[in-house]
């Protein structure tokens, strides 16, 4: 039986390395004979006691003591401020920049007097009286417009 539900799948280097208890070591070789796939994994690892027995004692010692981990906490709060203050810089001056849109668009449409083209002038209509059609021109030196009846 071998599988993610096979409760001995993990077993095979602890059998390997004289780590399983007498009773746990007995119960793994009955199942051996049983799973093929456990059994090629205890194969797989035949060679290892061999190979960790060639390590010096000195080097064992060395991977064994705890590595201090660096201080990683206060860069990254730090970090994480400075991102916060950069962040909160950028919301108020697009706020800013926005708000100073605004002013300046309601400041033209909504100013009294200021018209959105200069070259448009109030006129005051007047109602006709015949049935002809006047166009407007502008005259080169006086600068006013003119009214020329033209008659169909």
């Amino acid at each position: 039986m071998s599988g993610p539900s096979d409760p001995y799948r993990d077993w095979d280097a602890a059998y390997i390395l004289g780590a399983l208890s007498p009773g746990e070591r007995r119960e793994y070789e009955q199942h051996l004979g049983r799973c093929f796939s456990c059994a090629a994994a205890v194969a797989s690892f035949a060679g290892m006691p061999g190979i960790l027995s060639a390590v010096p004692r000195e080097t064992t010692a060395e991977l064994l003591e705890p590595v201090s981990p660096p201080v990683l906490l206060p860069g990254l709060v730090r970090a994480a401020r400075a991102e916060r203050r950069r962040g909160r810089a950028r919301v108020a001056a697009a706020l800013a920049a926005t708000a100073l849109a605004g002013a300046v668009a309601g400041s033209r449409l909504f100013a009294p007097g200021c018209s959105p083209d200069p070259r448009i002038e109030r006129t005051t209509l007047v109602p006709a009286t015949s049935r002809t059609h006047t166009y407007f021109t502008r005259s080169s030196t006086v600068k006013e417009f003119v009214a020329v009846p033209i008659s169909e």
